[in-house]
């Protein structure tokens, strides 16, 4: 049996970090496996395509909408396939990956977001990735969290890391909003958005788990 120097308790299985604070375990782990389930992650392949479709169809269909009505300095198809690309990326990675899920979204995020910085920087620095790149990414991101939140079926643990990402994609875009980073607010107004609404829905649906595995890993 394993001992956890951060609780100070025994923990019986195989784990190699406790399950409560994350510590590193001292000791040698039970042959026997633990005496609790390892419930998978499940879900519905054609679901997941079903939807992610639908809203790439809707996302088509406000970008040709908005280049209509608000013809943009930066080409708006480019930029609705960049998101697209993100949304399908972020979800693909939330069902598939989902032990690992805050790193690759973050990861993705983070090198979008500079290799965007650094194309508008070399192109003498119109704002265009701050103001369009970044929060198109950001929101994809939100949006394709919000779609494995509703098709998967997520463990309590899963919830709170996905309201931490999203409140970190919607801090971003709010920032440069704050630093006077954009040269039009839409897109970054509609990644904070989309953020303060997602994190409200999961607190009136699943604000109970997502406090209990808080309090847990606060050791409240």
């Amino acid at each position: 049996m394993t001992h956890c120097p951060g609780c100070d308790a025994d923990v019986r299985g195989d784990w190699l970090r406790c399950p409560l604070c994350r510590e590193t375990l001292s000791g040698e782990p039970d042959a026997a496996p633990a005496p609790w389930p390892d419930v998978p992650l499940r879900f519905d392949t054609r679901q997941v395509v079903r939807v992610l479709t639908l809203v790439s169809l809707v996302v088509i269909a406000a970008t040709l909408l908005a280049l209509v009505v608000f013809p943009a300095p930066l080409d708006g198809l480019r930029l609705a396939g960049l998101g697209l690309a993100a949304l399908w990326l972020v979800v693909i990675i939330a069902v598939r990956k989902r032990r690992n899920v805050a790193k690759s979204i973050v990861y993705m995020v983070v090198i979008v977001s500079l290799l965007s910085a650094y194309s508008d920087y070399l192109d003498g620095w119109h704002g265009w990735s701050t103001t369009y790149v970044i929060p198109s990414v950001c929101t994809a991101s939100i949006v394709a969290l919000l779609i494995a939140v509703r098709i998967a079926r997520m463990r309590p643990n899963d919830y709170l890391v996905y309201s931490w990402l999203t409140l970190l994609m919607s801090m971003v875009p709010g920032l440069f909003l704050v630093l006077g980073w954009v040269t039009h607010p839409l897109p970054s107004w509609i990644s904070v958005g989309l953020g303060v609404a997602m994190l409200g829905a999961m607190q009136a649906f699943r604000g109970a788990e997502i406090r209990h595995e808080l309090g847990k890993r606060l050791q409240v």
